[in-house]
């Protein structure tokens, strides 16, 4: 972004401003996790031809335990509610949505026309649905298959091997989720 150049509405961070804006972004300081189950994680899932319950809750938990990880066991520069560094992210392009033409035309269907095109990694911080689709196909990369009934422990080992973080533990998870479970909605829905 050059000096002078207002933010628009069209994009909110450029690539200059995205890791330290983002970076901190506790959405469920903002949104309760029933909500974010219902109005975020189900629809995206739905919409890339995932509707499953062991998913949803995989989503769920690793919204969770990235909001409460200290700061020393997120990954290094995670972007956003996802925590998603921005080699992750570009890998994920690169390396797994290349090979798929029509799954890479529906996750850039999810975000924005211009602010993807400036800075794809902004949308890991400002795009939820965008942010939640990338955090899945972290799962999906390594081959994940889960069951229709996969249980909250065997997902807090799927989240402490697939997903980026540092020496964190399933317990971890477990224990975010146990916060969560405060609010039975988060579980009943």
């Amino acid at each position: 972004m050059t000096a002078g150049t207002p933010l628009t509405h069209e994009c909110i961070a450029h690539a200059d401003q995205a890791p330290s804006l983002v970076s901190t972004v506790n959405i469920l300081a903002l949104v309760p996790p029933a909500t974010l189950r219902q109005a975020v994680i189900r629809p995206t899932l739905t919409y890339l031809g995932v509707p499953s319950r062991s998913a949803e809750n995989l989503l769920l938990g690793t919204l969770l335990v990235m909001a409460w990880l200290p700061p020393g066991k997120r990954p290094q520069g995670g972007i956003g509610p996802y925590g998603i560094p921005h080699a992750l992210h570009t890998s994920i392009w690169d390396d797994y949505l290349a090979s798929n033409a029509d799954q890479a035309s529906l996750i850039r269907g999810l975000a924005s026309q211009r602010c993807f095109l400036r800075d794809p990694h902004a949308e890991l911080g400002y795009n939820l649905a965008y942010a939640t689709a990338i955090a899945w196909l972290i799962y999906r990369q390594q081959t994940l298959e889960l069951g229709d009934n996969t249980n909250i422990d065997e997902l807090a080992h799927v989240w402490q091997l697939m997903y980026p973080h540092r020496g964190a533990r399933a317990s971890d998870f477990l224990g975010s989720w146990e916060l969560a479970l405060q609010d039975e909605s988060v579980v009943s829905l």
